[in-house]
């Protein structure tokens, strides 16, 4: 490759790379509420276009976007300067998964990390992000010390499902979620224990 092509042969290869945008996380911020509350509705739709119940009412709102952020729990995935995806995570004791029925968590305890809230743009829909934010999620939590995380999901939410499943989680069980009186209360719970290798 001579001087010219090879100099030539670089900057198509840097165009193509600068067509590619940055995919992080980051923490959420108040700026970024508008945009979230355009993903919630969207996969509302989503979820609406499937029949199910899940998200049909007013929850999650401004308001849980909000109470996400005051208690430091919002995470959004960013898309180069778009923010794509956006779910809620924390960890210690979380209320919805301490009455679990139709099964056993494979350790009990309350030193867990929960992930709530999970929801992408439509935008990205089939980019294969939204497991993408998952692992990304837990290894964030993984580096802070977790090593136990839950998650739940509708039990006809089959997308969600397979997500869950596909980075690791095991079914333990059934929680229930109360969003509003219409609205079956019903979530499958998983837990992902991750072992330390010596």
């Amino acid at each position: 490759m001579n001087e010219r092509k090879g100099a030539a042969h670089y900057e198509s290869v840097g165009a193509q790379r600068n067509n590619m945008p940055a995919v992080y996380m980051r923490r959420a911020k108040a700026r970024d509420i508008d945009e979230i509350v355009e993903i919630l509705q969207t996969a509302k739709g989503f979820l609406k276009e499937q029949g199910l119940d899940q998200w049909q009412g007013d929850y999650p709102n401004a308001n849980t976007i909000q109470q996400d952020l005051d208690k430091h729990q919002a995470f959004v995935l960013m898309v180069g300067d778009q923010v794509a995806g956006y779910a809620a995570a924390f960890e210690g004791e979380d209320p919805l998964y301490t009455a679990l029925e139709d099964g056993t968590w494979l350790k009990e305890g309350h030193d867990y990390a929960s992930l709530h809230r999970v929801a992408m743009s439509d935008k990205f829909r089939g980019q294969r992000l939204t497991p993408r934010f998952i692992t990304t999620l837990i290894s964030y939590f993984y580096a802070q010390g977790a090593r136990d995380f839950r998650i739940d999901t509708h039990p006809g939410n089959l997308p969600m499902q397979k997500v869950i499943a596909n980075n690791g989680f095991e079914q333990r069980g059934t929680v229930h979620m109360q969003e509003a009186p219409h609205i079956s209360t019903a979530r499958w719970a998983y837990q992902l224990l991750i072992e330390d290798e010596d």
